[in-house]
């Protein structure tokens, strides 16, 4: 089985080297001090990661710069991100969920806590580009796109999760999880939470 990718960018050379040194036993993992450097990489390859987990407090490029340049990229900008940082404030979580970051660790982050979520994140976008898809032409025809969140909201929506698995599953909040919801359903023109299954292939 190909072992599945994991990005580490973050200027903290002693945290990028812990990070690394924890997830290669299961996975393949390039790791980078500069977010300049990442982005010339990945545009470069033609293998690209799984997931990135990407520091916020950098210099010269911050963490929001970097996401923003991956957004930007037809190439990139479906690549899960994860914020690895030390603000924990409502502003900085809420600045990084509109630009569509699947989640923040906050630094240092424990071996077994950065295992767990690396794990919970890949497996969750593989299971929506491998099992479940979406039907890429249906959902052309929204009268908006769907941003990241909102296509594995979708997904779950189409598993009659509720509210709250949906809160757990993604580690966002209830008040967030509800925008979510509201906004696929806007989107998509759904009636009835159920009627998103008519999007899948």
């Amino acid at each position: 089985m190909t072992r599945k990718q994991v990005m580490i960018i973050d200027d903290d050379g002693v945290m990028l080297q812990l990070m690394k040194t924890q997830l290669e036993a299961l996975y393949d993992v390039a790791a980078y001090t500069s977010g300049v450097e990442a982005l010339e990489a990945l545009e470069t390859t033609d293998s690209l990661p799984n997931l990135i987990l990407l520091d916020i407090g950098m210099r010269p490029m911050d963490g929001y710069e970097v996401l923003g340049s991956l957004k930007s990229s037809d190439k990139l900008k479906m690549i899960p991100v994860v914020f690895l940082t030390g603000m924990t404030d409502e502003v900085s979580e809420c600045r990084g969920l509109e630009m569509d970051v699947v989640d923040y660790l906050k630094k240092p982050v424990a071996g077994k806590v950065l295992f767990a979520r690396v794990q919970h994140y890949i497996e969750l976008y593989s299971d929506v580009e491998n099992k479940g898809k979406l039907n890429e032409s249906l959902l052309a025809e929204a009268s908006e796109p769907l941003t990241e969140r909102e296509l594995e909201t979708a997904r779950l929506m189409a598993e009659f999760r509720s509210d709250r698995e949906i809160c757990d599953i993604l580690h966002i909040s209830m008040p967030y999880t509800k925008k979510l919801v509201a906004s696929v359903k806007e989107k998509l023109g759904l009636e009835k939470r159920g009627d998103i299954r008519r999007y899948l292939l």
